[in-house]
């Protein structure tokens, strides 16, 4: 069985992320976890997107690498798989779909506000479209 956690750099994340583990030994499965850049091309003409994509790449894949010592800390050795992206849903969905992963864990937190209306819900989307069976942890 392989299973995708899906995290975000929430401080929620740690919560999921102990879950998946618990579940990933329980079933004997491959864990990998993946965390997401979120590319905003549309302030490209307000900002310098390229310096701000790299700064927020880099914080996702620092934060991926302290959830990898966190799960090996818990005794679980997990994949790191670090994307960058406009819509965070779509990679999970592709990585997945692509990676014959079996069930994707993640959170129910992220975006809030207006955001969450105007945009829609990341775990929302990933539930409606993923090709496997989505755990969201409340």
């Amino acid at each position: 069985m392989k299973i995708l956690v899906a995290l975000d750099q929430s401080p929620f994340a740690v919560t999921v992320l102990e879950k998946a583990i618990a579940l990933a030994k329980q079933q004997g499965a491959a864990l990998s976890i993946m965390t997401v850049a979120e590319d905003f091309l549309d302030l490209g003409d307000y900002l310098d997107v390229a310096s701000a994509s790299d700064k927020i790449f880099a914080a996702t894949k620092a934060a991926a690498q302290n959830y990898s010592d966190h799960a090996k800390a818990a005794g679980m050795n997990a994949e790191i798989v670090v994307e960058q992206g406009v819509s965070p849903a779509d990679l999970i969905i592709a990585h997945a779909a692509n990676k014959g992963i079996d069930m994707i864990i993640m959170g129910h937190q992220g975006k809030k506000g207006l955001s969450k209306y105007l945009i829609g819900s990341v775990a929302g989307r990933v539930v409606s479209h993923a090709p496997c069976s989505v755990l969201v942890i409340r």
